[in-house]
């Protein structure tokens, strides 16, 4: 288990966990991107053999922009978003599937997919932490985006559509995580199988919420929970007699849950609109 391997299984969370991060600055909480990152994951998996990775990389990201934004649009119609980003959770894994065993059935298997170099997505992804750290913190546009998650009725007065606002965040972020369904599967994965982001999603969420919606703390919490994945594969290689090999797989999601149970809720304190729909006035 080395520094690069760990950096590898971590860099698709991050990607992930990253765009979480900016919806939730924003206002909106996004359970569905699980199912948004299933639909880039199969783009990318498609994409890599006709075109290569990189362009892969930029078609996974479209598909994953134009899914979030399948989610902003019924978020602004006033739908509430825990039932919308479930519905997106059950699209993505059901729609992924019956393409993917249409395709199968044509002579397409998912595996041995083209690969990119190691750093190409995995250090793109640290860069992607500082870049938003600072775009949040020193920039108008990132201060405007913490107050539509803080207090929307404000940014109104202030003359900005904080729905407006909110989309333009959840279209960049659904790229965001196309890229870390890229990264699962053309760096730490080179195959696409049926609901291989196995929970990814979902573990992004807990993330931001241990990192207290601060880039630089959800990352750190993301490469522990990249080094605990790493361990358990080193414990699979190792053969321990009598240790179920499911408890194995299940031990990063062990470590997360451990660490939930251990910080208390109120210490958190997320965004104050977080959740709550905000209706233009006209």
């Amino acid at each position: 288990m080395t520094a690069a391997d760990v950096l590898t299984l971590a860099a698709p969370l991050l990607w992930a966990a990253v765009a979480e991060l900016l919806g939730q600055r924003s206002g909106v909480l996004n359970i569905g991107i699980e199912g948004v990152m299933l639909v880039a994951c199969l783009c990318a998996a498609l994409a890599a053999p006709v075109v290569g990775p990189w362009w892969a990389i930029a078609l996974a990201a479209a598909a994953g922009a134009a899914t979030n934004g399948l989610f902003a649009g019924v978020v602004v119609m006033g739908a509430d978003q825990v039932v919308a980003g479930t519905g997106m959770v059950l699209v993505g894994m059901g729609a992924t599937g019956a393409v993917f065993r249409w395709v199968q059935a044509r002579g397409f298997s998912g595996a041995l997919l083209p690969t990119l170099p190691w750093g190409a997505l995995e250090l793109s992804a640290v860069g992607a932490v500082a870049l938003v750290a600072l775009f949040l913190s020193q920039t108008r546009a990132g201060l405007v985006i913490r107050a539509c998650g803080e207090n929307p009725e404000a940014v109104a007065a202030a003359g900005i559509n904080p729905v407006r606002v909110r989309v333009v965040v959840l279209l960049v972020a659904g790229a965001l995580v196309g890229v870390g369904g890229a990264a699962l599967v053309l760096r730490a994965s080179g195959t696409f199988v049926e609901g291989m982001t196995a929970g990814r999603g979902f573990l992004a969420l807990a993330l931001v919420l241990l990192g207290r919606w601060r880039p630089l703390l959800v990352a750190l919490g993301t490469v522990l929970l990249g080094a605990a994945t790493a361990f358990q594969f080193h414990l699979q290689g190792l053969g321990l007699a009598g240790v179920p090999y499911h408890l194995l797989l299940a031990l990063p999601y062990l470590a997360t849950l451990v660490v939930l149970a251990v910080v208390p809720p109120d210490r958190l304190g997320g965004p104050a609109a977080l959740g709550r729909p905000y209706r233009s006035q006209r």
